[in-house]
């Protein structure tokens, strides 16, 4: 058993964890970690410009590994500076470790400079906050905190650290790190009646949400389909649990509905909703973007409280998703059950081909346009040509970044833990400021993101740190010049009252990506959307971020007026 100062022990317990990368500003009450980090070579660390990037970046992490991210931040208004990126992670159920620190015991309650009560402060936006009053405890502390938050439904843990404490000597055992958590099973009656209902379905419906992709369970939504012969919807952040090319992908819910899916959720007798919430960003609270009252749904999810939250379930199922469709295929997957399947859905997967079909070349006219200002089709469609199938994505909010980028059959995804998004707390900004992880996690796999012309001003700081550390990325800007979903809100709902949402004074993006030592191009004809994205990905091949300032039109999909239209 060695003896070492606190802040060494924090490092250990993080190198021991497997963390991979720190992101972070040191201040005045943390620097004894830094100087811990400093000889740490395994572990990287990343200097944002401020600290919102550091807690989507750390959230990003963890949305494309599954493994908590760590962000560390000084007391005060460090720490409240990683409030809305911590809460998207905790909306959206992403493992963070906040390193905060903070006034030294001695002086707490005497008006310390930067004192707040940041324990209180994190205690609604994470699963776990607590301040550690004794050196001693600061190792034990950690253990629990990467417990908690990859435990059951993951989410963020604020360890809160008095700087005085983190010079202070501790002794420091073999540590034995948490890893993952034991999934948990679902009751077998229940999964045994899910089985049943499934078999004696008509049209079965499965609709992933992130759950899938947190459980890794995208191969058994695959076999479960398959055997069901079932279509598949998915969620924003359940995109990738099937790929988008697969037979049965038949696109998403709520914001990113199509005329498809308005179709098959209504029609469905069975629904199958694995780690989904139908939450306002998939329903906006209409009964239309529901299953049938009459149909059977079954809901699974990791975390209880969620079971009917949202919509009563026939079934409630509470358990790890990957291991309750790997018992599940054992009822419902033998040869002559998925024979029988397939005879049964083949009219209707039939007429499913052609509407995806139908779809496909509604889209493909829409991204052919030659207008000007472009439309966004033409660059979203552009960007899926010219960036691989594997190429991480960051699909920032907004009724053209997310409404379109974000949207089957207009962009298509192939793989899971290839995405970055937003959870329902729609932060502006999250995704595009955490994209620059996606080479730190995926180093040879390009990766592009989507990101409005509002949200790219609230966050352009993050261009000096993609070129510090050579995170060659490209951010694809739909510059219409306003708050666009808002903006429409104002027509549709107000009159056409529009204050406050258009830009008449807007900085050259271009410009400040060539100044910020990345590579800036401003695009207004359509003709010059793919060689454009060909030289950012060059740039990119070379080391070089990328900004793309595309002057698009204020064009909508049908699914995005259809879902914001006032009630």
């Amino acid at each position: 058993m060695s003896t070492i100062s606190a802040g060494q022990a924090i490092v250990r317990v993080l190198e021991a964890e497997g963390v991979q990368a720190v992101f972070g500003i040191p201040g005045g009450h943390t620097l004894p970690i830094y100087d811990a980090l400093y000889d740490t070579p395994g572990i990287r660390h990343v200097l944002v410009r401020h600290e919102q990037v550091a807690a989507s970046m750390a959230a990003g992490y963890a949305q494309l590994t599954g493994e908590p991210g760590v962000c560390c931040a000084t007391a005060g208004p460090g720490a409240t500076n990683l409030v809305s990126g911590i809460a998207e992670a905790y909306i959206g159920a992403l493992p963070v470790i906040i390193l905060a620190g903070r006034g030294s015991t001695a002086t707490t309650h005497r008006g310390a400079s930067q004192e707040i009560a940041q324990e209180q402060l994190f205690r609604p936006i994470t699963k776990w906050a607590v301040r550690v009053d004794r050196a001693d405890l600061i190792v034990d502390v950690l253990r629990q905190a990467f417990t908690v938050a990859r435990s059951g439904k993951p989410g963020p843990v604020l360890v809160d650290l008095p700087r005085d404490l983190l010079t202070q000597q501790v002794q420091f055992p073999a540590y034995r790190p948490v890893g993952r958590p034991p999934a948990t099973r679902a009751e077998p009656e229940r999964l045994r009646a899910a089985a049943a209902t499934l078999l004696e379905a008509q049209r079965p419906l499965v609709v992933a949400g992130g759950g899938v992709i947190a459980s890794g369970a995208w191969h058994e939504v695959r076999h479960i389909a398959e055997a069901l012969q079932a279509p598949v919807l998915t969620t924003l952040a359940g995109r990738g649990s099937l790929p988008d090319d697969h037979p049965l992908a038949a696109g998403g819910i709520g914001h990113h509905r199509t005329w498809l899916g308005k179709q098959l959720l209504p029609e469905a007798d069975v629904v199958l909703g694995l780690g989904c919430r139908f939450e306002e960003q998939e329903t906006n609270w209409r009964p239309s973007y529901l299953p049938d009252p009459a149909a059977r749904y079954i809901q699974v999810d990791i975390d209880a409280a969620e079971i009917g939250r949202s919509v009563a379930p026939a079934i409630g199922i509470v358990g790890d998703i990957r291991l309750l469709l790997e018992e599940l295929l054992q009822f419902v997957g033998s040869k002559s059950l998925v024979a029988a399947a397939a005879r049964s859905q083949k009219a209707r997967l039939q007429q499913l081909a052609r509407d995806k079909k139908k779809l496909a070349a509604e889209a493909g006219r829409m991204a052919a346009s030659e207008q000007r200002p472009i439309h966004p089709l033409r660059v979203i469609g552009a960007v899926r040509d010219v960036f691989p199938r594997d190429a991480s994505v960051a699909i920032d909010v907004g009724v053209l970044a997310q409404g379109m980028g974000g949207a089957f059959p207009y962009f298509k995804v192939f793989e899971p833990r290839s995405l970055i998004v937003p959870s329902s707390f729609y932060g502006m900004g999250f995704s595009a400021s955490a994209l620059p992880v996606a080479k730190l996690v995926h180093p040879q796999r390009p990766a592009v993101g989507f990101v409005g012309d509002g949200s790219f001003q609230m966050i352009m700081n993050v261009l000096p740190v993609a070129a510090e550390y050579r995170l060659p990325v490209t951010w694809c800007v739909l510059n219409d010049r306003a708050l666009g979903s808002i903006w429409d809100g104002q027509r549709a709902a107000y009159g056409n009252r529009v204050i406050a949402t258009t830009f008449e004074v807007q900085p050259d993006f271009a410009a400040i990506a060539r100044a910020c030592h990345c590579y800036g191009e401003r695009i207004e004809d359509p003709a010059d959307v793919t060689p454009a994205l060909e030289r950012a990905l060059e740039a990119n091949g070379r080391g070089v971020p990328a900004v793309l300032d595309f002057i698009v039109a204020r064009e909508r999909l049908e699914g995005s007026v259809e879902f914001f239209a006032k009630r």
